[in-house]
């Protein structure tokens, strides 16, 4: 391409993935580079005490000197401060037409964006991978139980139309995601819930599509943990946004 605009933005949060990252990131840099658009992987590291960072720097230079694919940014923050924080560093420091986030286990593959970007092409600001929609997809009974409980909590917040508002495969437009990270205040689980709710405040546009999703062990979600956890959330959520949006200050607080 002659064009060396940025299409495509990855980020990718990451916490103690020093055993699972090196296969997401060989298939994310082997898939974008076969594209003919340009794109870029953001990293961002939440503070992990493991290898993580390392691990993501040696396959970087790997990729680099072997293959002749592009590096892609690795963003640590110093402390622990939440997937939804590292969700929203990354996508502020992408420069992407369009902007994907996805988990580090690529329980959705990378190559599952090509359900996701038609429907941005057509109009849509915002497409939400859904496991739900898919046939055949199957979970162990305590994260389907506690995304069941979650995906009821939601309909208080007037999201009962998106079925799965928790899978880790979302794509923005970059316009959108930037002004919903401005009003971002989650920094943890809830973040999901968050984006949804302030894209619907901002007169955003979202579709629900259904991708590929597989289990893989190594889940940071704990049942009894996030069952009190999230509730709590939910209502920060909806006290903070209930009546007028105004700037989260999110990233500005770290």
């Amino acid at each position: 391409m002659t064009d060396h605009r940025i299409f495509i933005s990855v980020v990718i949060p990451t916490y103690n993935e020093q055993a699972r990252i090196a296969d997401t990131l060989y298939r994310v840099k082997d898939y974008l580079d076969q594209q003919t658009y340009n794109s870029e992987i953001i990293v961002v590291d939440d503070g992990s005490n493991d290898t993580t960072a390392d691990v993501v720097r040696v396959i970087d230079i790997y990729q680099r000197e072997f293959k002749h694919q592009p590096s892609c940014r690795l963003v640590t923050n110093v402390t622990n401060s939440g997937k939804g924080f590292s969700v929203a560093r990354g996508c502020s420091h992408a420069n992407g037409e369009y902007i994907l986030f996805m988990d580090a286990d690529a329980s959705t593959p990378i190559e599952e964006i090509e359900k996701l970007l038609p429907r941005l092409q057509l109009g849509n600001d915002i497409a939400i991978g859904s496991r739900h929609l898919q046939p055949g997809t199957t979970r162990p009974w305590r994260r389907a139980l506690g995304s069941w409980l979650f995906n009821t909590g939601t309909r208080l917040l007037g999201l009962s139309s998106h079925s799965d508002t928790q899978c880790g495969f979302k794509l923005y437009r970059r316009a959108a995601v930037q002004q919903i990270i401005r009003h971002q205040t989650v920094a943890r689980w809830c973040f999901d819930v968050e984006h949804l709710y302030l894209a619907r405040k901002l007169g955003f546009s979202i579709v629900s599509v259904p991708v590929r999703w597989v289990h893989k062990s190594g889940s940071k979600f704990c049942f009894i943990r996030d069952a009190i956890r999230v509730p709590v959330e939910l209502i920060r959520i909806r006290l903070a946004h209930g009546t007028s949006l105004t700037p989260g200050n999110l990233l500005s607080r770290k």
